[in-house]
């Protein structure tokens, strides 16, 4: 069959095992054989597929990194490193709105599915307070949750983008920090305007500075291996989780409180059911290329002279708004359009980093987004009071992006 038969018939396969809320992994893996029966492929190459998508540098430092997120994540809760940050942060805070945005933020930092629903609580706390409505509440829950992930090294869809692209992750956090500061500065602004808390400003004192820096230094010395040093992700990871297993050791028996962590904080946190995401993704990565359904595109885009930047403002924007998970739609669109931008390195950078933005801005305004749902659930509010407030902010999220890139695609 031809080319856009196959690719379409795999992506709508993709998007009904998605909303059926089928494991992505399992969910990636049927939208390979999709597209490998439709594009005629033997049986001896579906083997050669699977093969090679499993057995690479790529996907096993991939399916490494994802366990030890969950295991992080899974310490940090276990700990109470998670419940510490969140007092620690309203000790040394005393604007409310500051506190309705810092604590999605907080706790999307650790990456959990549908995480959402464990900071709509706080927010609903906090705008309370302030009088916000409903709606109001749940965009600010939504938002500030996810603004960061444009650019936090700790989100999976971004490794998986890194490792696709062969870009470092640092170039990606650097590329795309203006955003996430555009997004939180312009949101705040957006969001709050005509609504004051009672109480400005912060609290400060050598005491808390340190003791909010206690509880997020695994999160914050994983960054700064990442971004600064270029590190191993996976090593990055463990050295988190080592510095996560020795904090809050009570000042007795500390030996034996750090076994009892490792004997029931590793284990619980490691999801396997995650990892098989990635392997799906990357059998569904390797069908793309080895069916050549890649190169047909590559042809017919650059045939048809439509600029590239327009191409990856809309196409990932629209192709993470239908999946609502963001892994699925950067394994989709990443082999698609690496063959169409500049391979000067410091274009190329900026444009993956602007690929990657798309897809993520998609993503959040996605009702199909797990986060989306539950906070819309909790919040009990309509989708389009959910979706209207969002999208200037992505507007000016995505124009930010196109500037940059147009920059940095032309110096």
């Amino acid at each position: 069959m031809p080319w856009y038969i196959a690719l379409t018939g795999s992506i709508i396969v993709i998007l009904i095992g998605i909303y059926r809320r089928l494991n992505i992994g399992l969910t990636m893996l049927l939208g390979s054989v999709a597209l490998g029966l439709l594009a005629g492929l033997p049986p001896l190459d579906f083997l050669l597929v699977l093969v090679n998508g499993l057995w690479n540098s790529i996907t096993v430092m991939l399916i490494i990194s994802i366990l030890l997120l969950g295991v992080l994540g899974y310490i940090l809760k276990a700990t109470g490193a998670l419940k510490e940050i969140i007092i620690n942060l309203q000790t040394l805070v005393a604007d409310v709105r500051i506190i309705a945005v810092a604590m999605p933020a907080l706790i999307g930092m650790l990456t959990v599915p549908g995480g959402a629903i464990l900071s709509a609580p706080l927010c609903a706390e906090a705008g309370n307070t302030l009088y916000l409505p409903p709606d109001r509440q749940a965009v600010v829950n939504i938002w500030f949750r996810h603004v960061l992930y444009f650019m936090l090294p700790l989100f999976p869809s971004l490794i998986i983008a890194s490792q696709l692209s062969g870009v470092p992750m640092s170039r990606y956090v650097l590329h795309n920090l203006p955003l996430t500061i555009i997004g939180i500065v312009f949101g705040f602004y957006y969001l709050f305007r005509g609504y004051k808390s009672e109480s400005n400003g912060f609290s400060f004192s050598g005491r808390k500075i340190w003791l909010l820096l206690k509880s997020i230094l695994p999160l914050v010395l994983i960054m700064i291996l990442v971004v600064a040093v270029e590190l191993y992700f996976p090593l990055a990871l463990l050295s988190g989780i080592l510095v996560a297993l020795f904090n809050y050791l009570p000042d007795e028996n500390k030996m034996g409180e750090l076994l009892r962590r490792i004997k029931t904080m590793i284990l619980p946190g490691i999801k396997i059911r995650v990892a098989l995401v990635i392997a799906g993704i990357m059998i569904y990565k390797e069908m793309l290329t080895h069916s050549e359904v890649i190169s047909d595109l590559t042809l017919v885009v650059l045939d048809l002279g439509i600029p590239v930047i327009v191409l990856i403002a809309v196409i990932p924007f629209l192709v993470g708004m239908l999946t609502g998970d963001n892994s699925a739609s950067v394994a989709v669109i990443f082999p698609m359009f690496m063959p169409l931008l500049p391979q000067e390195p410091l274009a190329y950078g900026a444009y993956v980093a602007f690929l990657y933005a798309s897809s993520t801005a998609g993503h959040i305004i996605s009702p199909a987004h797990p986060c989306f749902s539950l906070t819309k659930e909790f919040f009990v509010v309509e989708i389009k009071s959910v979706i209207a407030p969002m999208l200037p902010m992505l507007a000016v999220v995505m124009a930010a992006g196109l500037i940059f890139t147009m920059f940095f695609g032309i110096h």
